[in-house]
């Protein structure tokens, strides 16, 4: 579960501008720890995506970003790091 961690925030830097620093660190806590429990299936990393710039781990993984910040630029960093993440939702999601 860890190392699936760390892929998905690979992908959510290379492509989405995450914070490599302690957000990074919060990510990997909140995917290994609260998806034992099932507590939340979103996790704000923000990124370029801007404040509503989250993660989802909800049947599969992916990002989104507040409709109001939407912008084609965006869209299309949402676009490249979902095709990104998709490698991994046959792993679990």
């Amino acid at each position: 579960m860890t190392d699936l961690a760390y892929q998905i925030y690979k992908i959510l830097v290379e492509h989405a501008g995450a914070n490599t620093g302690p957000t990074r660190d919060m990510f990997l806590v909140w995917f290994v720890e609260e998806s034992k429990f099932d507590l939340s299936r979103e996790f704000r990393f923000q990124g370029s995506l801007g404040f509503g710039g989250k993660f989802w781990r909800n049947g599969r993984f992916y990002v989104t970003c507040y409709s109001e910040d939407e912008t084609p630029e965006r869209m299309a960093t949402i676009e490249r790091t979902n095709d990104a993440l998709s490698i991994l939702n046959t792993t679990e999601a």
